[in-house]
């Protein structure tokens, strides 16, 4: 294995003007000196594009050290992540997303995990960061191999996002990204590099922050928001039946998926009997398992018999 490990920091930017230069300050400023770096502005409407180049120059990174590209129109962060890894020139990848940052450390130290390249995917713990000031610590339960993490992933016992992630990059030659299916593409991304990845391993300290105060990042309560989790859990669903792994495990866990997705439509929100109706009907018994509240029960065994007026009732 190489001794000098080349590691692309990918950052797709949108709207992240306030947050940026926090971003691009932290790495700009890692400790580990062989970097390059992808960013992609998706047609962003702030001055976001303006402060990255303002902050490139007041680094003086060499131009043969980063790519900058521009999207015409809104692509969607799964086609920015997909352009982001094209341009990629590294052995490893770390996506770190414009409004977030990373310990100075960061990259050396996950990189120090690959055991000189041995490995293909390394994980850390993230902090989350609050308008506050304060922070939380959020300890990843990683399994010790790949394929016990891809079915950590169906469910979200693990979160399904690349950036606390340091991803070996021929791993993504394995398949292609789904084009505007947006929210979830981490998800459909996570469960794949885990199925093609053959070895892991985790660091058990948070060198990412996770920034919870930009009010521009997507709702995770939508109609639109909610369609994209249902084509997610569908992808995910067929890759697991076109790989054989579609045992009753496998199903469990994309059934308590489904259910906490069609469990949207019954909030006052997106308050929708039909759609929950017809979301998933398979998943439909599920929430027995589920530690919900006594109230929560009870909405879900009026739906399941399909005592919607009673709901309307109560939810006035």
């Amino acid at each position: 294995m190489k001794d000098k490990i080349q590691v692309t920091i990918l950052m797709p930017i949108y709207k992240v003007e306030k947050y940026l230069e926090k971003a691009l300050d932290s790495i700009f400023t890692q400790t580990y000196p062989y970097l390059d770096y992808v960013f992609v502005n998706n047609c962003s409407p702030d001055n976001s594009l303006q402060v990255l180049i303002d902050t490139i120059k007041k680094y003086g990174i060499q131009k043969d050290r980063y790519t900058i590209i521009n999207h015409d129109k809104n692509e969607g962060i799964a086609v920015s992540r997909a352009d982001c890894i094209a341009n990629a020139k590294g052995d490893y990848l770390f996506f770190v997303d414009g409004d977030d940052w990373i310990e100075k450390d960061a990259v050396e130290q996950m990189v120090a995990a690959t055991k000189s390249g041995a490995v293909d995917i390394v994980g850390c713990d993230y902090m989350k960061d609050f308008l506050s000031g304060n922070t939380t610590y959020h300890h990843e339960n990683y399994a010790e191999s790949c394929r016990d993490n891809m079915y950590r992933c169906l469910n979200y016992d693990i979160a399904t996002v690349l950036w606390k992630l340091l991803i070996r990059r021929r791993l993504f030659d394995n398949f292609t990204i789904t084009p505007h299916v947006d929210i979830v593409e981490d998800y459909i991304i996570s469960v794949k590099l885990y199925y093609y990845a053959k070895s892991f391993v985790a660091i058990p300290h948070a060198y990412y922050h996770y920034v919870q105060y930009n009010q521009a990042r997507a709702s995770l309560q939508t109609s639109w928001s909610v369609n994209m989790h249902i084509i997610g859990v569908c992808e995910v669903e067929n890759f697991c039946k076109e790989k054989g792994l579609f045992d009753a495990e496998v199903e469990h866990k994309l059934n308590l998926r489904k259910f906490n997705i069609k469990s949207n439509f019954l909030t006052r929100q997106l308050l929708d009997y039909n759609a929950y109706k017809k979301t998933f009907p398979e998943a439909s018994r599920i929430w027995r398992e589920l530690d919900y509240s006594r109230n929560e029960k009870l909405k879900f065994w009026l739906a399941e018999h399909g005592l919607f007026f009673i709901l309307k009732i109560l939810q006035r």
